[in-house]
Protein backbone atom coordinates (compact mmCIF):
# COMPACT_ATOMS: atom_id res chain seq x y z
CA UNK A 1 0.00 0.00 0.00
CA UNK A 2 1.24 3.70 -0.91
CA UNK A 3 1.41 6.43 1.35
CA UNK A 4 2.31 9.69 0.63
CA UNK A 5 2.63 13.14 2.89
CA UNK A 6 3.18 16.38 1.38
CA UNK A 7 4.39 19.49 3.43
CA UNK A 8 4.33 21.63 0.90
CA UNK A 9 2.36 24.68 0.27
CA UNK A 10 2.35 27.98 -2.04
CA UNK A 11 4.98 26.37 -3.94
CA UNK A 12 7.63 25.59 -0.66
CA UNK A 13 8.53 23.29 1.75
CA UNK A 14 6.08 23.42 4.82
CA UNK A 15 8.68 23.87 7.98
CA UNK A 16 7.63 20.96 10.01
CA UNK A 17 9.06 22.44 13.71
CA UNK A 18 6.10 25.17 13.75
CA UNK A 19 3.82 22.30 13.70
CA UNK A 20 4.97 20.41 16.55
CA UNK A 21 3.33 21.14 19.66
CA UNK A 22 4.07 20.49 23.00
CA UNK A 23 1.60 18.10 25.61
CA UNK A 24 -1.44 19.61 26.05
CA UNK A 25 -3.06 19.82 29.23
CA UNK A 26 -4.88 16.94 30.11
CA UNK A 27 -8.43 18.57 30.56
CA UNK A 28 -7.81 19.43 27.20
CA UNK A 29 -6.30 15.67 25.44
CA UNK A 30 -9.88 14.64 27.72
CA UNK A 31 -12.01 16.99 26.23
CA UNK A 32 -10.37 16.29 22.47
CA UNK A 33 -10.39 12.20 23.02
CA UNK A 34 -13.89 12.41 23.97
CA UNK A 35 -14.98 14.64 20.80
CA UNK A 36 -12.96 13.53 18.38
CA UNK A 37 -11.50 10.96 16.31
CA UNK A 38 -7.51 10.02 16.89
CA UNK A 39 -4.64 9.33 14.42
CA UNK A 40 -3.05 6.22 15.17
CA UNK A 41 -0.21 3.81 13.75
CA UNK A 42 0.60 0.42 14.85
CA UNK A 43 3.43 -1.80 13.75
CA UNK A 44 3.89 -5.86 13.70
CA UNK A 45 7.22 -6.59 14.51
CA UNK A 46 9.02 -9.19 13.41
CA UNK A 47 11.62 -9.90 16.15
CA UNK A 48 13.29 -12.99 16.61
CA UNK A 49 11.50 -15.24 14.22
CA UNK A 50 8.35 -13.92 15.52
CA UNK A 51 5.79 -10.95 16.02
CA UNK A 52 6.26 -8.82 19.07
CA UNK A 53 3.10 -8.66 21.27
CA UNK A 54 2.29 -6.90 24.43
CA UNK A 55 -0.83 -6.75 27.51
CA UNK A 56 -1.80 -3.62 27.50
CA UNK A 57 -2.12 -1.95 30.83
CA UNK A 58 -4.33 0.53 29.87
CA UNK A 59 -7.53 0.98 28.60
CA UNK A 60 -9.22 0.80 25.56
CA UNK A 61 -7.89 -3.27 24.68
CA UNK A 62 -6.74 -2.99 28.08
CA UNK A 63 -5.70 -6.61 29.07
CA UNK A 64 -5.57 -7.38 25.67
CA UNK A 65 -2.63 -8.69 23.48
CA UNK A 66 -1.47 -6.03 20.85
CA UNK A 67 1.08 -4.65 18.76
CA UNK A 68 3.32 -1.82 19.68
CA UNK A 69 1.50 1.73 18.33
CA UNK A 70 -0.21 4.51 19.86
CA UNK A 71 -1.89 8.19 19.00
CA UNK A 72 0.58 10.16 16.11
CA UNK A 73 2.14 13.66 17.15
CA UNK A 74 1.52 17.07 15.16
CA UNK A 75 4.32 18.18 12.81
CA UNK A 76 6.31 14.40 12.41
CA UNK A 77 6.08 12.83 9.71
CA UNK A 78 4.88 8.87 9.76
CA UNK A 79 8.13 6.84 9.76
CA UNK A 80 9.82 9.68 12.20
CA UNK A 81 6.39 9.35 14.46
CA UNK A 82 6.56 5.34 14.56
CA UNK A 83 9.88 4.94 15.26
CA UNK A 84 9.77 7.36 18.16
CA UNK A 85 7.13 5.31 19.34
CA UNK A 86 8.62 2.12 18.81
CA UNK A 87 11.81 3.72 20.90
CA UNK A 88 9.30 4.95 23.78
CA UNK A 89 7.18 1.59 24.21
CA UNK A 90 9.72 -0.54 23.39
CA UNK A 91 12.98 0.18 23.08
CA UNK A 92 13.41 -1.27 19.93
CA UNK A 93 14.81 -0.23 16.34
CA UNK A 94 13.17 -0.45 13.35
CA UNK A 95 14.03 -1.49 9.57
CA UNK A 96 11.84 -2.26 6.47
CA UNK A 97 8.97 -0.59 7.82
CA UNK A 98 6.39 -0.80 5.51
CA UNK A 99 2.34 0.15 5.68
CA UNK A 100 0.38 -2.64 5.38
CA UNK A 101 -3.51 -0.52 5.37
CA UNK A 102 -5.28 1.36 7.41
CA UNK A 103 -8.19 0.04 10.02
CA UNK A 104 -10.74 1.60 12.26
CA UNK A 105 -10.98 0.87 15.80
CA UNK A 106 -14.06 1.72 18.27
CA UNK A 107 -14.07 1.06 22.04
CA UNK A 108 -16.38 1.59 24.79
CA UNK A 109 -14.12 2.47 27.33
CA UNK A 110 -11.23 5.47 27.18
CA UNK A 111 -8.10 6.47 29.15
CA UNK A 112 -10.44 9.46 30.89
CA UNK A 113 -13.61 7.86 31.59
CA UNK A 114 -15.52 10.47 29.98
CA UNK A 115 -18.48 8.02 28.59
CA UNK A 116 -17.77 8.70 24.90
CA UNK A 117 -15.46 5.87 24.25
CA UNK A 118 -12.35 5.77 22.05
CA UNK A 119 -12.47 5.67 17.97
CA UNK A 120 -9.14 5.98 16.59
CA UNK A 121 -8.09 5.47 12.59
CA UNK A 122 -4.63 3.27 12.72
CA UNK A 123 -2.36 3.11 10.20
CA UNK A 124 -0.63 -0.25 10.52
CA UNK A 125 2.53 -0.83 9.62
CA UNK A 126 5.17 -4.01 9.19
CA UNK A 127 8.83 -3.60 10.21
CA UNK A 128 11.95 -5.60 11.68
CA UNK A 129 12.71 -4.56 15.46
CA UNK A 130 16.30 -5.14 16.45
CA UNK A 131 17.85 -4.49 19.94
CA UNK A 132 16.67 -5.22 23.71
CA UNK A 133 13.03 -5.54 24.55
CA UNK A 134 12.14 -2.68 27.41
CA UNK A 135 8.48 -1.60 27.91
CA UNK A 136 7.21 1.19 29.10
CA UNK A 137 4.79 1.42 32.35
CA UNK A 138 1.79 1.26 29.97
CA UNK A 139 2.71 -2.30 28.61
CA UNK A 140 3.83 -5.73 30.19
CA UNK A 141 4.33 -9.41 29.67
CA UNK A 142 5.87 -9.29 25.71
CA UNK A 143 5.29 -12.17 23.89
CA UNK A 144 6.92 -13.41 20.58
CA UNK A 145 4.48 -14.93 17.99
CA UNK A 146 5.44 -17.11 15.44
CA UNK A 147 2.57 -18.79 13.05
CA UNK A 148 2.21 -21.60 15.06
CA UNK A 149 1.83 -19.57 18.12
CA UNK A 150 -0.80 -17.45 16.46
CA UNK A 151 -2.59 -20.17 15.21
CA UNK A 152 -3.11 -21.48 18.53
CA UNK A 153 -3.89 -18.17 20.32
CA UNK A 154 -5.91 -16.53 17.19
CA UNK A 155 -9.04 -17.09 18.80
CA UNK A 156 -8.22 -15.22 21.86
CA UNK A 157 -6.46 -11.92 20.19
CA UNK A 158 -9.06 -8.74 19.11
CA UNK A 159 -10.22 -9.17 15.14
CA UNK A 160 -7.98 -5.74 14.50
CA UNK A 161 -4.76 -7.45 15.89
CA UNK A 162 -5.80 -11.27 13.92
CA UNK A 163 -6.56 -9.02 10.31
CA UNK A 164 -3.18 -7.40 10.58
CA UNK A 165 -0.89 -10.01 11.88
CA UNK A 166 -2.11 -12.43 8.99
CA UNK A 167 -1.28 -9.22 6.71
CA UNK A 168 2.44 -9.13 8.31
CA UNK A 169 2.79 -12.53 8.14
CA UNK A 170 2.68 -11.90 4.27
CA UNK A 171 5.05 -9.55 4.35
CA UNK A 172 7.41 -11.99 6.05
CA UNK A 173 7.05 -14.00 2.91
CA UNK A 174 7.95 -11.25 0.01
CA UNK A 175 10.92 -10.25 2.18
Amino acid sequence: MDYKEYAFEDKAPVNLEMLKASHIPTEDYRKAHQNTILLCADVMIWYKDGFLLVKRDNVPAKEELWPIGGRMQRGVLMDENVRNKVRAECGLTLKDLTLINVGRTIFRTAPFDHGNGTDTVSFMYFARGSGNIRLDELHSRPIIVDWNKFNEIRSSLHPYVVDFMELAFKCIKKN
